[in-house]
């Protein structure tokens, strides 16, 4: 591709010389062609960068927006898009006129067209053929996209999420100071693959005797609909009773939500409610919903639940708070280790994870009782997951390893598990390919507890158990369960009985009779020879 007229070229004293570089593109398939020209005279070396690119068959597409008033105007965004491969251009507007150089082919324009009456959102085609194109995207085409409630006692906020998603492009995002009732457009478009989202939340007058929301969902396939109007009815939607605990004093928290799809983000509901607290939530069957909480610095969100219509309940910052597996939480890549301590205060509802930013602690690893490596781990948030990670290099080959991952926290919206200590142990050995490691962690959800997440003095609480493991680790049984409490911190170590049942475990722990606290320590082995010694200081609170 790139070829010197000669290799070598004599530069007279105080003057200049020169060597021509030639790009020969025949035969060459489409794509970028990088290189560099090295000039070296003695111990003087001079490097220039040279480079090519061969464009793919293309034409010429101009593409003009006319704002609602009947002016060209220039769209706030505007994407051209490959649905297969999820590439994309940005044309640069001026005076409402965009001219891009395009490779043949199937191509989508996303615009967004912001003026004072309103958004207008459009997507459309672009079919790049055998010549240029020019096409118009006219916002006075839009229809109103409004969502409608027969609740007179819910308000609607001037903000709402709307979300584009074809093959392999997506777009979500949320836009605040916009009237959703009057001012927000769409330009109907039938398109195969194309599905919008429309999320709009209302929030109740009243908070006697609860708060409500209803979060409600607009989502349409095959493009852009004539008549985008979604008319939701209270006795259609599903309604979701949710409990806040407190963590053994009383706090406030935020409840999450956000809507299961590429690039949505958790966000507040209804702002700081007062823990421990409920919250009626009324969303639409048929889409899927991530919840969380926040307390303080603390966090803990699901994986995702299909909203079904009728009634349901969750509780949330129920004990026990400890690790679990929903992310994956550690691999091995030939001779390297990764560790993520994130998951260590996740809340004891089933397909949670969660994390603490206060709580601080050390991971360490060791091999055949040798410590290879340590670090300290701090700073464990949802969107900084580095500073959570521990990494050591292993020697290569098979060997029998501990990995022990250490953190405490004194928090005062929580008295509760303010140690959590996994001690893993198990045999690796150098990978071709990222491998999971044979994590596991056991999970706790003890019965009877009160809003505040304890239980009654000399009370005896029934303590279901199960084993979570790192998502992608191989699967293999407990052959042995052996769990121990404590009502002094750790001091001293009392054996309880477990009894398998269908899902796991359930033991009956005999609490004190004076108020404090019940820590809980278990050892797991399976048939693979892993094992783990897993202890919560502080799980429930008694008193």
């Amino acid at each position: 591709m790139l070829k010197l007229s000669t290799q070598r070229i004599e530069v007279p004293a105080g003057g200049q010389a020169s060597v021509t570089l030639t790009i020969d593109a025949n035969g060459k398939a489409p794509g970028d062609y990088v290189g560099t020209i090295t000039a070296t005279s003695g111990d003087t070396v001079i490097r220039t960068l040279a480079g090519a690119y061969v464009e793919p068959e293309s034409y010429n597409a101009t593409i003009t927006v006319i704002g609602k008033q009947g002016e060209p105007v220039d769209p706030r965004s505007a994407e051209i898009y490959d649905a297969t491969t999820g590439a994309i251009v940005e044309p640069a507007f001026k005076d409402g006129v965009a001219t891009v150089r395009l490779a043949k082919g199937d191509w989508n324009l996303s615009t967004h067209i912001v003026e004072r009456s309103g958004v207008t959102v459009a997507d459309s085609p672009l079919r790049v053929d055998d010549s240029d194109l020019h096409l118009t995207v006219d916002a006075r085409q839009g229809k109103a996209a409004m969502t409608t409630l027969d609740d007179p006692s819910a308000e609607l906020p001037n903000w709402f999420e709307f979300g584009l998603a074809h093959g392999a492009w997506n777009s979500f995002g949320l836009w605040g100071g916009v009237d959703i009732t009057n001012r927000f457009f769409v330009i109907p478009v039938r398109q195969p693959g194309l599905t919008y989202t429309l999320r709009t939340l209302w929030l109740s007058k009243d908070v006697s005797p609860s708060p409500y929301v209803y979060d409600l969902v607009d989502r349409r396939t095959g493009g852009f609909p004539d008549d985008p109007t979604y008319n939701a009815r209270q006795q259609d939607l599903a309604k979701v009773s949710t409990t806040y605990r407190a963590s053994g004093v009383a706090a406030t928290g935020t409840p999450l939500a956000a809507l299961h799809i590429p690039g949505a983000s958790l966000m507040s509901l209804v702002g700081d409610i007062p823990l421990p607290g409920t919250l009626i939530q009324y969303r639409t069957p048929g889409v899927t919903y991530e919840s969380g909480l926040q307390v303080g610095t603390s966090m803990t969100f699901d994986g995702g639940t299909l909203m079904k219509r009728g009634q349901t309940s969750e509780v949330w910052n129920a004990a026990v708070t400890g690790p679990s597996f929903l992310l994956p939480g550690g691999s091995r890549t030939g001779d390297t280790l990764t560790f993520s301590a994130f998951g260590l205060f996740a809340d004891a509802g089933a397909g949670r994870t969660g994390s603490d930013a206060a709580a601080t602690g050390t991971a360490t690893l060791a091999k055949d009782g040798k410590v290879l490596a340590t670090a300290d781990i701090a700073n464990c948030e949802v969107d900084q997951t580095e500073e959570c990670e521990f990494h050591a290099d292993l020697p290569a080959g098979s060997g029998a390893y501990t990995l022990t991952a250490s953190m405490r926290r004194q928090v005062p919206y929580s008295t509760l598990s303010t140690g959590v200590e996994s001690v893993w142990k198990f045999r690796s050995a150098t990978t071709a390919k990222e491998q999971p490691l044979p994590l596991t962690a056991v999970r706790y959800s003890p019965a009877g507890l009160d809003e505040s997440n304890r239980a009654k003095p000399g009370s005896t609480t029934r303590l279901p158990l199960w084993i979570e493991r790192n998502p992608g680790s191989a699967e293999a049984e407990a052959t042995s369960v052996r769990l121990e409490m404590s009502v002094d911190d750790g001091a001293n170590w009392r054996r309880i009985a477990v009894v398998p049942t269908a899902s796991g475990w359930t033991a009956m722990v005999p609490n004190p009779r004076t108020a404090g606290f019940v820590s809980l320590r278990a050892v797991v082995t399976d048939t693979s020879g892993t094992g783990l010694t897993q202890t919560i200081t502080r799980a429930y609170a008694v008193g």
